[in-house]
């Protein structure tokens, strides 16, 4: 059986997680998350959005390194 924690999807984050990488509010993490540079989000359904947690961690590399 594989573990899910490193299954297909795991990489997959919610605007919450986002938020606590980014350490600000969920409202301010959408604010971001509206840039343009910031990376795109997966639309799973009508309700749920999820971000790939390694493009967030690579975009918040590339900010500090500017």
């Amino acid at each position: 059986m594989s573990d899910p924690a490193t299954g297909q999807g795991a990489d997959l984050i919610t605007i919450a997680d986002v938020a606590a990488i980014l350490s600000v509010s969920k409202q301010a993490a959408a604010r971001i998350a509206a840039a343009a540079d910031f990376p795109k989000p997966f639309r799973l359904n009508q309700r749920t959005v999820k971000y790939s947690k390694t493009a967030v961690l690579a975009w918040l590399q590339s900010k500090q390194e500017q």
